[in-house]
């Protein structure tokens, strides 16, 4: 029997998983450029007003925990379709609000929302028939990045217009039902020929039952959890590093973060193009190591040129390992892909989480301590990796490696 190939149609048909990524950032980012306007509009402060990311964030965190809980009764593409249905509503009420508690509560339930899609998004890309699993997941959440970078222009756009902030929910809500009505085409399913079976009843006893997976499982959750620690202390706090310690301009900086964000994007299409020619293990080590260097050089440089190099040098090293490490570890046994999906972002939000405790507490102490914590946390990472690729050729040696 011939192998299947996959083809340019197949990566097609999962762009409503692709947009249900790309919206997420989109749902919170578009408000940060935009936090003097939102408080002086509802007279509320905008350091009060910052935490709305914060209850979005732990929202997200609980909806990818239990996510696979609707499995049980429900399919996919029905949970996906619930979800958007209340989020639409909750973005109507924020545009709307003016109380300070009520947008906590609405972002936590937004957050909660879009994390129940993540993870059913994420189910999607791993139980379909594309072999390269690498590349797909590369492509996947490459839209993440392109939605960071989108949602600042929203605000943009609306700002330098005169118009109301209040828009962007509107925005928003026209997106939303663009993903919907994709999602209704392409993953609907033909009368008659119902979507595959869902998430089997399978306790976490039944799913890891290799010893030896189950230390490769814990190590590639180890390794995402540094390495998130890395890339959120240059994604957040590169920026104010460069303005505090280096005395850069408010543009200069924000130039910092558009480059780096950049880089990811362009490292993404480069691991993607390379994915399932190259070991996946040793892709993260080439990248890991260059993110390392780049990151300890960044921190030292006071010139201008050579600090938006240093930056642009570390995106590349972070584009392409929370890609292939999702992507490996999810796919490490053959069942239960929710449950691991769902573990494995838990580790990803853990880091993305403690990143901001961590460089409020060193820069208490010294600004380049804080910034210190990026590559420090690479080179976990790293660690991580290695310990991962000898371990791995180990156990090709005997039954079951």
């Amino acid at each position: 029997m011939e192998k299947r190939k996959d083809n340019f149609i197949d990566y097609l048909r999962e762009i409503p998983n692709y947009l249900a990524i790309f919206i997420v950032p989109v749902y919170f980012m578009t408000a940060s450029p935009m936090l003097l306007e939102i408080g002086a509009s509802t007279g509320n402060n905008a350091a009060d007003l910052s935490l709305i990311f914060t209850f979005f964030t732990i929202g997200m965190i609980l909806g990818q925990l239990t996510s696979v809980m609707y499995n049980r009764k429900f399919k996919k593409f029905k949970v996906i379709m619930a979800g958007y249905v209340l989020i639409v509503p909750i973005l109507f009420l924020l545009s709307l609000v003016n109380n300070l508690y009520l947008f906590y509560i609405l972002y936590f339930l937004l957050g909660y929302a879009a994390g129940v899609i993540w993870i059913q998004a994420t189910k999607y890309v791993l139980e379909n028939k594309i072999k390269n699993k690498d590349r797909l997941t590369t492509i996947f959440l490459s839209f993440y990045p392109i939605g960071n970078f989108i949602a600042p222009l929203i605000a943009s756009l609306l700002i330098n217009n005169s118009l109301n902030w209040r828009y962007s929910y509107y925005i928003m809500i026209f997106l939303t039902f663009i993903i919907m009505a994709l999602y209704i085409w392409l993953k609907r399913g033909k009368k008659g020929q119902p979507e595959e079976e869902e998430e089997e009843r399978i306790s976490l006893k039944d799913i890891f039952t290799d010893r030896q997976r189950n230390i490769i499982f814990v190590l590639g959750c180890l390794l995402l959890l540094f390495y998130c620690i890395s890339e959120t202390v240059v994604a957040t706090w590169a920026p104010t590093f460069l303005r505090v310690e280096k005395l850069f301009d408010v543009n200069t900086a924000g130039w910092a973060a558009s480059l780096f964000w950049l880089a990811v994007l362009i490292g993404r299409m480069i691991t993607g193009a390379i994915a399932g020619k190259i070991k996946s293990n040793y892709i993260m080590l080439i990248l890991s190591i260059i993110a390392i260097v780049s990151m300890a050089v960044f921190i030292p440089l006071n010139q201008t040129i050579g600090s938006l190099a240093a930056i642009f040098m570390a995106g590349i090293g972070c584009s392409g390992i929370i890609t292939l490490g999702i992507s490996s570890t999810s796919t490490i046994y053959p069942h239960g892909r929710g449950v691991l999906a769902s573990i494995v972002f838990a580790a990803v939000n853990i880091g993305v989480s403690a990143a901001p405790f961590l460089t409020r507490l060193t820069s208490q102490y010294h600004m380049s301590w804080s910034m210190a914590i990026a590559p420090i946390a690479m080179g976990m990472t790293t660690v991580m990796i290695l310990v991962k690729i000898f371990y791995t050729n180990k156990i090709k040696k005997y039954p079951g490696g």
